[in-house]
């Protein structure tokens, strides 16, 4: 048997966060145990995820009671479960003893004492269920076979706008409701830190008390932020030089004079290419107007890449190093999530981050006169 404990301090002891900061030694310990009714004599399974490394611990329940230990050195969400992996219920674990209380079959509404910041979590959750009662339009969207390609790729870009949104309002609400509470500086950083969304993580960030800024994750926010300055609005942009999609070198500054949108995206990236018909929309409206477009690809498959610039017909400047998210591009611009994008004037300062649909038509009317 695998020991959460000791799978948590061999990776907090040799990685270091996506941030850069070195992690933090566990201190605390923890103990998850309970029982599930009906269970009698089989396995239960505790699993989690740090730094893309899945860890994965199981003990022998005796009629159905079990009992997990371990130690920590700040809230992480763990997932508790039987095989096969249908019947699950998402912890939030803190230091101490966490009850749970639960029947086999149904442990997605298991009772959960002695954490407040998983009932914090449970609020959050409940709130956001309604966001992915939309998403579900997809796959209706998606069997129309009444509806054309592009059709169905504009109504599938309005629903994840809709969904997107909604859970931004969500999370924007829960934080100011609960200023001091750990979760919300755990969903600023799924939610906006993830999303590249720089200004939303900061406002959402000064809302929190000094006691949660000064916590793991607050901390975490903090480094981002500071990291993102490099590269936030009224920043001139990183210069770069990238091979072509013809194996040219293109060099950021030969667009000097333009108003640039550097696009980062990739073939395998569903939200970018959902954009992609707007983009040649726009690209068409406003290129006669010195505007052009750089798409930077995050590929690894040069093959994949070139196919989805044909399929979309992505007609503007196409740029790719083949290296992903270790690109020297993607590096420079601090890019952790795709879609991405940053809008330049003519001298090369970043004036908007971020902009996709109507929100970017409206910010190309603004600025192209």
């Amino acid at each position: 048997m695998k020991k959460i404990g000791n799978g948590l301090l061999w990776l907090l002891l040799i990685c270091s966060s996506v941030l850069g900061q070195k992690q933090p030694e566990q201190t605390q310990r923890y103990q998850i145990s309970g029982k599930i009714e009906g269970l009698k004599n089989r396995k239960v399974f505790l699993k989690s995820y740090f730094h893309e490394k899945e860890i994965i611990d199981s003990v022998f329940s005796k009629d159905g009671v079990f009992r997990f230990q371990g130690k920590m050195a700040y809230p992480q969400t763990v997932t508790l479960y039987l095989s096969p992996m249908t019947d699950e219920r998402k912890i939030v674990v803190q230091a101490g003893n966490i009850l749970v209380k639960a029947k086999a079959g149904d442990l997605e509404h298991a009772q959960i004492q002695g954490s407040s910041a998983n009932d914090d979590m449970d609020i959050y959750q409940e709130q956001i269920k309604l966001g992915r009662k939309f998403a579900k339009g997809v796959s209706a969207v998606e069997a129309d076979s009444t509806l054309t390609s592009p059709e169905k790729q504009r109504r599938i870009y309005a629903i994840f706008t809709k969904v997107e949104s909604f859970y931004d309002s969500v999370t924007t609400e829960f934080v100011k409701s609960h200023p001091n509470s750990m979760v919300s500086a755990m969903v600023i950083k799924s939610r906006f830190i993830q999303a590249n969304q720089e200004e939303k993580a900061r406002e959402s960030f000064e809302v929190l008390t000094d006691v949660v800024k000064k916590s793991f994750y607050g901390k975490k926010i903090q480094s981002y932020l500071y990291e993102n300055e490099k590269v936030s609005v009224g920043k001139i942009a990183p210069a770069f030089t990238i091979k072509d999609v013809n194996g040219n070198a293109f060099q950021l500054s030969s667009m000097q004079g333009k108003f640039v949108l550097i696009d980062f995206w990739a073939s395998w990236c569903g939200p970018c290419r959902q954009e992609n018909p707007n983009l040649v929309q726009l690209y068409q409206q406003f290129k006669e107007k010195d505007f052009e477009i750089i798409g930077v690809s995050i590929d690894d498959n040069t093959k994949s890449w070139t196919k989805a610039i044909e399929t979309d017909s992505l007609q503007w400047k196409q740029v790719c190093d083949g290296n992903g998210m270790e690109g020297q591009v993607a590096k420079r611009y601090l890019i952790s999530s795709i879609p991405t994008n940053f809008l330049l004037d003519k001298t090369g300062k970043i004036i908007a981050k971020n902009l996709r649909g109507e929100e970017l038509k409206i910010a190309l009317e603004h600025f192209i006169k």
